[in-house]
């Protein structure tokens, strides 16, 4: 496994920390002074419901350039928030009177909106902050000639936001080179750790199917390695040993769904049972184990166990077939018991677990 096999979440907000509590606290901070602002401008205007209905749609950007997902930002949220500044700012403009010494407030509108547009840069939207500051610049403009004002004056009010978002620029453009490494070495770090993790299972399967192998076989061949000629039940015993073994390799998902007893049982009472597993793994993959019957839906599980266990343990002549098919199938499992005369009933099971006899 490496890096470009796992899913690549780079949200520059895992790494600033803008999903902590302290950002919120700090975003709720920062709304609480602009609507403690608003409370001292909003009264010098000649409407109040322009200059809150810009307040608060300062407020939702405010909220939305943090809490919106992805990175760079959704071109959908870049447009809303680029288009937020300018409207906000025509709105409170609209109603606010001319500036003097004594209504220094009246035009205080484009400060919340350069912060969201500082935020929008270190969202990775580097062009769409300056069409917004530029949207700004026009509306306070078009105000100035307006309502006959001096254009030193206005312009001042404006070119005053060009120095944070030049400096929130350059913070991001140093930021990003850092920011990419970081999520580089995140992804490398939890490609490792799935590669150690499968290692560790691999390991440990291995080490569970050699102990099984030496509880089951160990006897038998040491008794056959003494040279001594074998009893009848060291034959059968033999048989039916064999017949474990090559249930296990080839239909390891049988073992997983606690079919060896009853087939133990059924084939010492002479039936001849046989186990088909058609599922993902192929012989010899590592990730073969007990708990391999995981990738097939339990409802399955449950009927194919219930269902087999039944027919091997009502078995006492003739063959027991039972086969777990792949999951893309319509057919997920089946059972046939074919008895000695010729006759036989199978049984299917669909994705389901709906169990469905012929015969």
């Amino acid at each position: 496994m490496n890096v470009t096999d796992l899913p690549r979440s780079e949200d520059i907000r895992d790494l600033l920390g803008l999903r902590t509590r302290g950002a919120g606290v700090i975003v709720t901070a920062f709304l609480i002074a602009i609507w403690v602002v608003a409370a001292f401008a909003v009264p010098t205007a000649s409407n109040a419901w322009p200059a809150l209905i810009a307040v608060a749609l300062l407020s939702v950007a405010a909220v939305a350039v943090v809490q919106s997902a992805g990175d760079p930002l959704p071109t959908s949220t870049t447009v809303l928030l680029t288009t937020s500044g300018p409207v906000a700012c025509a709105l409170a403009l609209s109603v606010a009177p001319k500036l003097s010494d004594t209504q220094s407030l009246s035009t205080w509108i484009h400060g919340p909106a350069i912060a969201v547009f500082c935020f929008m840069n270190v969202r990775r939207r580097r062009i769409a902050p300056w069409i917004g500051f530029t949207g700004i610049a026009i509306v306070y403009a078009i105000w100035g000639l307006a309502t006959d004002q001096n254009p030193a004056a206005i312009g001042a009010i404006v070119a005053i936001d060009i120095a944070p978002l030049a400096t929130v620029a350059l913070f991001a453009g140093r930021l990003r080179p850092v920011a990419r490494a970081t999520f580089e070495l995140r992804a490398r770090t939890i490609a490792d750790a799935a590669v150690l993790s499968a290692q560790s299972a691999a390991a440990e399967e291995r080490t569970h199917q050699v102990q099984h192998l030496n509880e089951l076989a160990r006897p038998l061949l040491e008794r056959i390695a003494s040279g001594d000629d074998l009893t009848g039940g060291e034959r059968l015993e033999s048989e039916l040993l064999e017949a474990h073994l090559r249930d296990r390799l080839r239909a390891p998902l049988m073992s997983s769904l606690n079919l060896d007893g009853p087939a133990y049982r059924a084939r010492v009472r002479g039936v001849d049972v046989v186990s088909i597993g058609d599922t993902d793994a192929s012989p010899g993959e590592d990730d073969w184990s007990h708990d391999s019957d995981a990738h097939i839906d339990d409802r399955v599980a449950d009927a194919v166990r219930a269902l087999a266990t039944t027919t091997l343990d009502n078995a006492s002549d003739g063959q027991v077939v039972v086969r777990v098919s792949a999951p893309t199938r319509a057919i997920a499992a089946s059972v046939l018991h074919r008895l000695a005369d010729g006759s036989g009933v199978r049984s299917e099971i669909d994705q389901t677990g709906h169990i469905k006899s012929f015969g």
